[in-house]
């Protein structure tokens, strides 16, 4: 990330630097070959998080504005507030920053960022070994040829690491891409011979807006308040637009006129697909999770973030660069950044900021700043792609975490897919379904420890599973999701289970209690975290299989957690609608209350999500980890949301 120049006076002498391990790698990492040692003088840019204050506060503060029960519900806060609210202490600032210039980096290469996070320099490796007592070596990507400067392991001085989360760049390599949950196999995105429209083909057979209004009980959109669109999360995927008109004549009612296009919000060079994205097979990602969105919400508008750094297989931090691009208190820049510019309704700037660090460019492996700030917010975002908990590092997610939670304390409703793995996971990692070394826990072929998902392990996000008809109609109800005859590689289970590493929140506390006390499976701690302390997931679930979908100008059928997260999201976005209509704001962090009232939601009792040589969890009466709370009741919803302030 860029960072802006911040004058820095001194302590008094630091303690002695005597090095304590912070952070190691477990295991040999997939898809990596460890090469040969870095040059000394190759220059890398070297970014420290600092230790934020106030985060052990974090639960209280987000309850504060969310907790239905709270006086200050729905008054949330300004980007500006949440900075200063986090931002580190000036000992920490000046603690590290003591330290590197009496480690010999000379003070006008040290900069802070704007929201004061990160400590940034440029610098050599041999400086790098030596603050970090470690060595860097270069890794290749086996597939895709990718380079990438890396350690197994580093070290801090003593008295400085109760200052840092992390450093960058050392340990992170495994599982960095985000991945679609949409599940490609044959019995999971089926063409639809000759197409489809309305009506023509049973709700079993194939998932229109006519059968989730039947399923979910929400009304047609009608008004489009500016301050209410929804946002829409691409990466590696690619919106290809001529397929919207032949969507929304087949599969709109009232039908969306041809001419209706998301507004397109380009980050770090984020593009427009054309037919040569289509040709190399990108595309039904976008297409499902724009066109399920539009059916709900229209006549409201899609927003569509288009992430440019997610084409590198290997990229670093790619939900990070989303975070940067929203909020300018994640990250900063040199010189300014360029803002959108408005033409026509549509933010069309396109920003050619390469990825952070390029692991594609040479060797040396660095060019260039992100972007920071200066994309819109919107109310609602649903991202349907995921990564593996065992296979990031702890502090990384910890920190990604809170960055959630600071939207959310922003009026930001966060929805993530679960994951089609069931209680495994293949995300990024080389595997048909892959799941944890039972004693090092990390990802691994012939692991029998389950395999939770980020960020749905993250308790400040709305984690979505996945749900299908029993029989051919609405009126038949609905199961958790179950496809297994594609073979391990293609399985598609609704994505649940148990973090390692966030404990259980308050919201959620009862009903992972009921869950552990009455329907635990008795696999026993090696197998997965039995505690009843751990954040379990999903939260809800929706519809995730045979949805309507058109990509390259076929009609197809599509399954994943990706189909259920923005048809949720788009539920959600009406109910925002309801309350701006009436003076009030959008809900923003959604958990408190939609476990305060399970009776709004269709329990799902049926099915599981097997993986990791076992049976997983079991659908079960109230919430569990595999279809959450169960599927939303819109009639219910509604009364509860408008009566909240």
């Amino acid at each position: 990330m860029p960072f802006a120049s911040s004058a820095i006076t001194s302590l008094a002498a630091p303690s002695p630097n005597k090095h304590v391990l912070h952070e190691k790698r477990d295991g040999k990492p997939h898809l990596w070959e460890k090469r040969d040692r870095a040059a000394r003088s190759q220059v890398l840019p070297i970014r420290i998080g600092l230790r934020q204050r106030n985060l052990e506060n974090a639960e209280k503060y987000i309850y504060d504005v969310s907790d239905p029960n709270s006086p200050n519900f729905g008054k949330h806060w300004t980007a500006e507030e949440v900075a200063n609210k986090f931002s580190p202490s000036p000992e920490s600032k000046f603690a590290v920053v003591e330290w590197l210039v009496d480690s010999g980096i000379e003070r006008p290469r040290i900069s802070l960022s704007t929201g004061h996070n990160w400590v940034q320099f440029d610098g050599t490796v041999e400086e790098a070994e030596n603050l970090f007592a470690t060595e860097y070596w270069h890794y290749r990507h086996v597939e895709n040829g990718g380079l990438r400067l890396a350690v197994d392991a580093y070290s801090l001085p003593e008295h400085v690491r109760k200052h840092i989360d992390f450093v960058m760049p050392t340990v992170q390599l495994d599982g960095l891409k985000p991945v679609a949950n949409t599940n490609h196999g044959r019995d999971t995105m089926a063409i639809i011979p000759g197409g489809a429209s309305l009506g023509s083909m049973p709700c079993g057979k194939l998932i229109t807006i006519e059968c989730l209004r039947k399923l979910y009980k929400f009304p047609m959109g009608k008004t489009a308040a500016e301050s209410n669109k929804i946002g829409i999360a691409e990466w590696a995927d690619y919106l290809y637009e001529p397929d919207l008109p032949l969507y929304f004549k087949n599969f709109t009612t009232p039908e969306i006129s041809a001419d209706t296009r998301p507004e397109f919000v380009a980050i770090d060079g984020g593009l427009r697909a054309n037919l040569t994205t289509i040709s190399q097979g990108s595309g039904v990602e976008a297409a499902l999770d724009v066109q399920a969105a539009y059916a709900i919400v229209h006549p409201q508008q899609v927003r569509y973030y288009q992430v440019g750094d997610g084409i590198n297989v290997d990229s670093v931090g790619t939900f990070n660069i989303f975070l940067d691009a929203l909020d300018e208190s994640y990250c900063t820049y040199e010189g300014g950044d360029q803002p959108y510019t408005q033409t026509g309704g549509h933010n069309t700037h396109i920003t050619e900021d390469p990825a952070y660090p390029d692991p594609n460019a040479n060797e040396a492996g660095y060019q260039g700043p992100l972007q920071c700030g200066g994309a819109p917010k919107s109310n609602v975002i649903s991202v349907s792609y995921g990564q593996i908990e065992g296979a990031l590092p702890y502090f990384y997610q910890v920190r990604q975490c809170h960055e959630w939670m600071k939207l959310a304390l922003q009026g930001v409703s966060v929805i993530y897919a679960s994951g089609d793995s069931g209680v495994a996971n293949r995300y990024n990692a080389g595997y048909p379904n892959s799941c944890l070394n039972a004693e090092q826990q990390f990802v691994d072929n012939n692991g029998t420890r389950y395999s939770p998902s980020f960020p749905a392990n993250c308790p400040y996000i709305t984690s979505v599973g996945a749900t299908t008809l029993i029989g051919n109609d609405t009126d038949s109800g609905e199961r958790a999701v179950s496809v297994p005859s594609s073979g391990p590689a293609k399985a598609y289970y609704s994505g649940g289970g148990f973090s390692n590493y966030f404990p259980v929140p308050a919201y959620q506390a009862s009903a992972v209690r009921h869950f552990m006390k009455n329907y635990a499976p008795n696999y026993g701690p090696n197998v997965y975290n039995d505690t009843g302390k751990a954040r379990g997931f999903p939260d809800v679930a929706a519809i995730g299989l045979n949805v309507a979908t058109v990509w390259n100008g076929s009609t197809y059928g599509v399954g994943g957690t990706s189909a259920s997260a923005p048809i949720f999201a788009g539920i959600v976005t009406l109910l925002n609608e309801a309350r701006i209509a009436i003076g009030k704001g959008p809900i923003g962090f959604l958990n408190p209350t939609l476990y305060k009232h399970p009776e709004a939601f269709n329990d799902i009792t049926i099915g599981n999500n097997p993986g990791c040589g076992t049976g997983g969890f079991n659908a079960t009466p109230g919430w569990d980890p595999v279809t959450g709370l169960g599927t939303p009741n819109y009639e219910k919803l509604l009364p509860i949301f408008l009566r909240l302030p």
